[in-house]
């Protein structure tokens, strides 16, 4: 048996085969998928823990095995899917379980389950605000948490009773998941700041050039909309370097990052490919509108630079069109002077 029968038998272990699992959980990259897995399991165990209590009945029993099998579909999909399991089926698990906190906490005087959907509520929004922009988890989470609470206070069946809601708990809920949404908000956005954002220039680097302007550029070819990717390339930096030291070739990296993030709109993006190398990427603009607006950037900038650019065609991805765009560039390259 020579090695490529090994790895190829390897390659091809089924997903519920334990060393194919071992193979597939550690090949995940993705920490949005490695956490959705994990909850999937987390939520399978709580479940089935509320599936064998003797006492389970009638609609809690069968809610129990309901939220048992999603867990699993999910944490199934992870398995097969990896990093590219969609997260919008995390996202439709989510919906499932503010549904549950909905009916459980202002609907039914089940002590326990709500008591369990107290507790559950802020993990929840601290999942989402992890995963998920932080207006889709204000979407999500905040009506869902006024409704269900007021109508509980007010107007639910456990008002009058001992089980009904106290402002106390009201409080500590929206105070946690007021927290949890703050706090998985700042550590999703220092986290993308150390993986997507250059440290020196603020720029995106290669890999969020990769996350973000890949699916920019299909969404770009779906609609049948223009998109179109600038290569920049600065001329005489090393003489800065070796002149002026490698502080001032920095502060000039820094200063074009800033002059070009200026001059263009939100949805634009400005990567650092490395060196002095840059790429801008800009939806819905067709090749003759870049040029206009780059040539003006660059007849304003007190640095001298040359680009070039390429403008998406069927069956394109980022690196066809960034080598048009840097064929472009060697073009437009030669026709400038090497000086600052």
């Amino acid at each position: 048996m020579n090695l490529a029968t090994d790895q190829r038998r390897a390659t091809d272990r089924h997903w519920w085969d334990p060393a194919g699992i071992a193979q597939r959980l550690g090949g995940i990259t993705d920490i949005g998928v490695s956490i959705t897995g994990l909850v999937a399991l987390f939520m399978m165990i709580l479940y089935l823990i509320n599936i064998v209590q003797p006492e389970r009945a009638g609609i809690y029993l069968w809610a129990s095995v309901f939220h048992f099998l999603g867990a699993l579909a999910v944490l199934v999909l992870v398995l097969i899917k990896g990093d590219n399991f969609p997260l919008w089926v995390a996202y439709l698990g989510v919906l499932t379980e503010l549904i549950s906190f909905v009916y459980y906490v202002a609907f039914t005087t089940n002590h326990e389950q709500v008591v369990l959907r107290l507790q559950e509520f802020p993990l929840i929004a601290l999942y989402l605000s992890w995963l998920f922009p932080v207006w889709l988890t204000r979407l999500s989470i905040y009506p869902t948490m006024l409704f269900t609470t007021v109508y509980a206070v007010f107007f639910g069946p456990a008002v009058g009773t001992e089980h009904s809601q106290t402002l106390l708990n009201i409080a500590g809920l929206t105070f946690f998941t007021f927290l949890s949404i703050t706090v998985g908000t700042f550590v999703r956005r220092r986290f993308e700041q150390g993986t997507e954002i250059d440290a020196l220039t603020g720029a995106l680097n290669r890999n969020g050039l990769s996350l973000r302007g890949e699916p920019a550029l299909a969404r770009a070819l779906r609609s049948s909309l223009p998109i179109t990717v600038a290569l920049i390339d600065l001329d005489g930096f090393k003489q800065i370097n070796d002149s002026q030291g490698h502080e001032a070739g920095d502060q000039v990296l820094v200063n074009l990052v800033a002059n070009w993030k200026q001059a263009t709109r939100k949805s634009d993006l400005v990567c650092r490919l490395g060196g002095d190398e840059f790429v801008l990427v800009f939806p819905n603009t067709g090749l003759d509108d870049a040029q206009k607006l780059l040539g003006r950037t660059q007849t304003a900038s007190q640095y001298l630079w040359s680009y070039g650019l390429a403008q998406a065609i069927t069956g394109d991805n980022l690196s066809t069109m960034i080598l048009r765009a840097d064929r472009a560039m060697f073009e437009n390259k030669r026709g400038r002077s090497e000086r600052i």
